[in-house]
């Protein structure tokens, strides 16, 4: 008795990772647009260094990502669809990043696409066990890439609520280590964004680099 259910625990764990996983990723796959609060703390062992910001994210599927930063205040990252904007004075002050759409960094920028887009098949998924993140009842389920080459990260984790078919917090980890957690405090599928939500105009004296520094 005692041997049959340790074999079948990581099973039980299997599944109920992939039915909460599939839950979220249905009703993700029926959002057009989302208004989310979020907390970021990103981690970095290489140079031993870890930083903190909050902000305001918006969504409109597909395609198009917005950050708006509250802290630190100023800090923007824009997908219009075309282009992928990336205005960081507290930084790197005075330069905007012009990128194309569909750069390694809009896939960051749009990361629950990234995760809940793909088929489920691109992941194997494992994990499933239950976690409280402030008050909410979770699912810890993680995803590893079938195909390493095929996303900016090597693993990432989604606690998703029991109650709410969305993810609390999300985690990935790109090849150097770096470790970027991202805490959605707040969460409006379906709201109706600003008409500006996506659109950036070049801050007057700013200069615009097509190149990622170090490229």
């Amino acid at each position: 008795m005692a041997i049959t259910m340790a074999l079948s625990t990581p099973l039980v764990a299997q599944t109920g990772a992939e039915t909460a996983y599939d839950r979220v990723a249905k009703a993700w796959s029926g959002t057009r647009t989302l208004e989310a609060n979020f907390e970021q703390k990103i981690t970095n062992p290489v140079i031993g260094r870890t930083a903190m910001s909050k902000g305001v994210f918006h969504q409109q599927r597909p395609g198009k990502v917005s950050i708006t930063f509250t802290q630190p205040a100023g800090d923007r990252i824009v997908g219009d669809g075309k282009t992928l904007w990336v205005y960081l004075p507290s930084s790197a002050p005075g330069q905007v990043l012009k990128l194309p759409g569909d750069a390694d960094g809009a896939i960051v920028a749009d990361l629950l696409g990234q995760l809940l887009d793909t088929p489920k098949r691109a992941f194997v998924i494992s994990g499933g066990e239950a976690v409280i993140i402030d008050g909410r009842a979770t699912r810890r389920v993680q995803l590893l890439p079938r195909d390493p080459d095929a996303v900016p990260f090597q693993k990432a984790t989604l606690w998703l609520d029991d109650k709410e078919p969305r993810p609390v917090r999300v985690q990935v980890i790109d090849d150097q280590g770096v470790d970027r957690t991202i805490t959605l405090t707040t969460w409006r599928p379906d709201a109706t964004l600003p008409k500006d939500a996506f659109a950036f105009k070049v801050p007057k004296g700013a200069k615009v680099s097509t190149k990622l520094p170090g490229a």
